[in-house]
Formats: structure tokens, C-alpha cells, sequence
């Protein structure tokens, strides 16, 4: 199989990395703090309780300080309101934070980001593109830099709110970009005739925390979903050093799954809903997905060496696993990225393909099937092959 094009996945930093049970210890302060109480906050510092003795999750990062500590005269976002000795505060129970002071730091923190991940190059790509569905502004991060940079020409794509498969779609349409590009360019120069694009995936779910819910779907959520940030090269010629070629991209949507997962705008915060059935959807539907997408290729899921798998949670992983036959050797990365980052929405991907790039046990031609979930209900695939 020829590919569509060439991909190197980059994870960055961002904010702070949090030990899962000092994290759930501040949610569960911050919960009491807020003075809920009734049979149902105790049901969920007791559910508080369970996680942090029981979590498949590590560490998480996050990109506010606030997270860190507990000196709740010292937060930012969670401030305390003003004490009435004449001194501005917030207008706001320390609580609730709003919708603009959550994109705020959004806005922030993807900027310093995006000015670190490219402050050494000199060269615009071709296509830049931003995605994200945990933060909204614009003029974006990457248009900003772009401006700062002096790449005036390059193509600006902004990809948001399509949730925790959004890197398949947008690494897809980058390779569609570059391709295209490529093939008008034929006979022109070497550089003119590798055009290559970058994708920048910002997310930050943290921002969008919850203090005084107790409901038991959002605590799981709260102690599941972390920030991430990742980068991904994109060019029509294969790079030097190990890369992923990209092969084929399918999507597809699960029939009578509208309401089990969605993501949209609540007073102060993005909200998410999502049902437990999703792993039953999942498991009822991804092997006809996927059969079908691989059938294109002349391929089954035997041929199938790894499995990068979004962990949209353990039992999202196990789900597919056992639906598509893979082994845990197989889809090793997944849980790793998922205990030692959590679920980081779209950038969760880019991390598993890192990983398993610099794996020195991936052998150059192995075929990697990525499968990642969101809103629809969703189901995104790709087909990688490792390139060294």
C-alpha cells in the first residue's frame, strides 16, 4: 500500500503533572469546601474514595497551578471571593468559575505552547492547523504565532468540538493537504515539492471541573480526563528517522447513539454527557467498522500487529480489545498512555503513536489499526504502518 503521507507525533508539555490520588484528594476537599451535603455528596466522596484506591490512572496533568495544592487563599481560577476589608476579588463564588475565565486560561496556556512547540523554526508549513474541543479563541494560538512569525501565507485550519477522535480527522485532512500539494508541484524544486503540514492538538478538560457535582458519571469523568497538548508533522515524503506512514482513514457512525455522548456549552463550563452503554456500543459495533474499512486493503484484523486504541477509560479499552480479538500485548500502549497520562481528548492519540514509535519491540512494517470515539456516536479509524 502506498501512503497518503507520513506522520511524526510529538507530545508536549503542559502545566502540571498530578499523582492521581493527590488530584482526587483535591477534588474531594474542594467538594466539601463547597458545602453540598446530603446522601448524595457522601455517595460521592465515598465514589472519591473508591477511585483513588482503584484508578487505572497514575498521573494526570494539568494546566492550572490551583490543582496542586490546597491553600485556597492562593488559587487563581478556584479564588476565594473577596472578604469585605476593601480588596477587589471575584464577584463569583469561588466555585463557579465562568466560561470567560476558563478560556482565559485556555487562551494562555495554548499560546505559550504553541510559541514554544515552533519557536525554533524558520520555514511556515504549508497547512497549520489547530484542534481542540476543550477551549475556544480566536484569533487562535496558532494563527497568533503564525502572525508573530511572519507566515502570512500558510493555511490556517481551526478543528474543534468533535471530541476524543478529532486527531484521526484532522491527521487525515493534513495528508489530504500535503498530498494534493505534492502532486501539483510535480517537476518543481525539492522544496516546492514537499510540502508538509503541522497539527497542533491542544486540550484541557481540567478547566472545565466541576466542584460541587455528585453526580456519579461526572466524579468518574472529573477523575478520568486530563490536559494534554501533542504535535504531529505531516509531509508527502517519507522523513528521516522512524516515522508513521499513513494508509487509510475511515469514520463511521453508530446507528440510534445520538444522546449517548455529547459535549456542549452549560452555564460556566463545557459539559459532557456520557453513557455507560457507550463500551456496549462499542463492542457491538466496532468489528463491522473495522472489517469493512480493512477489507478495503484486502486485510483482517488477523493482520492487525498493533492496536492504538483511545482510552476513552478502561472498559473503552477492553471493549474493543475483546470485540476485535486483540491481545493486552497488543494494546500495551494504550494502557500506558492511559495510567501515566489519563484521557486527554484528542491528544490522546498522538501520545499512543509516539510511544509506540520509540518502542524499540515495534518492528519497522508492523500495521498499527488506530480506533478512537466521540460524539454521534463515533467510531474514527486509521491504518499506520511503522516506517524506520
Amino acid at each position: 500500500m502506498s501512503p497518503l503521507a507520513y506522520v511524526v507525533p510529538r507530545p508536549l508539555p503542559i502545566g502540571w503533572r498530578v499523582p492521581q490520588r493527590e488530584g482526587i484528594a483535591w477534588m474531594k476537599a474542594a467538594l466539601e469546601r463547597s458545602g453540598v451535603s446530603g446522601p448524595e455528596a457522601s455517595r460521592a466522596l465515598r465514589l472519591y474514595d473508591l477511585l483513588a484506591r482503584q484508578s487505572n490512572v497514575d498521573t494526570r496533568a494539568t494546566a492550572l497551578e490551583d490543582y496542586t495544592h490546597q491553600e485556597w487563599d492562593r488559587m487563581s481560577l478556584f479564588a476565594a471571593p473577596a472578604s469585605g476589608d476593601g480588596q477587589a476579588g471575584p464577584s463569583r463564588p469561588w466555585q463557579h468559575p465562568t466560561l470567560e475565565e476558563r478560556m482565559q486560561v485556555f487562551a494562555e496556556t495554548a499560546l505559550s505552547i504553541a510559541r514554544d512547540t515552533f519557536a525554533d523554526e524558520t520555514e511556515a508549513p504549508d497547512l497549520l492547523v489547530q484542534v481542540s474541543c476543550t477551549g475556544y479563541d480566536s484569533p487562535t494560538a496558532a494563527q497568533r504565532v503564525a502572525l508573530e512569525k511572519g507566515w502570512t501565507t500558510s493555511r490556517l485550519l481551526h478543528i474543534g468540538h468533535m471530541g476524543c477522535y478529532a486527531a484521526l480527522p484532522a491527521l487525515a485532512t493534513a495528508a489530504d493537504a500535503v498530498r494534493s500539494r505534492a502532486a501539483l508541484a510535480a517537476g518543481a524544486s525539492e522544496a516546492e515539492a514537499d510540502p508538509r503540514a503541522a497539527v497542533l492538538l491542544l486540550e484541557m478538560c481540567t478547566l472545565h471541573h466541576r466542584v460541587e457535582a455528585t453526580d456519579i458519571e461526572i466524579v468518574v469523568q472529573q477523575c478520568l480526563f486530563a490536559d494534554g497538548a501533542a504535535r504531529l508533522d505531516v509531509t508527502a515524503s517519507r522523513p528521516s528517522g522512524r516515522s508513521l506512514a499513513l494508509l487509510d482513514h475511515h469514520e463511521a457512525l453508530v446507528p440510534d447513539t445520538l444522546d449517548e455522548m455529547t459535549w456542549g456549552l452549560a452555564d460556566g463550563a463545557f459539559a459532557m454527557t456520557l453513557s455507560r452503554r457507550v463500551p456496549d456500543h462499542i463492542r457491538a459495533g466496532v468489528e463491522g467498522v473495522v472489517s469493512e474499512f480493512l477489507a478495503r486493503h484486502g486485510l483482517t484484523v488477523d493482520d492487525i500487529d498493533l492496536a492504538a486504541i483511545h482510552p476513552g477509560g478502561p472498559r473503552v479499552i477492553e471493549a474493543t480489545a475483546e470485540a476485535l480479538g486483540f491481545s493486552d500485548e497488543q494494546t500495551r500502549h494504550s494502557r500506558a498512555v492511559l495510567a501515566d497520562r489519563g484521557n486527554m481528548s484528542s491528544t490522546t492519540l498522538p501520545h499512543i503513536w509516539a510511544r509506540l514509535a520509540e518502542d524499540d519491540a515495534v518492528r519497522d512494517g508492523d500495521l498499527v489499526l488506530s480506533l478512537a470515539f466521540g460524539p454521534g456516536l463515533t467510531i474514527a479509524a486509521n491504518l499506520l504502518r511503522v516506517e524506520g
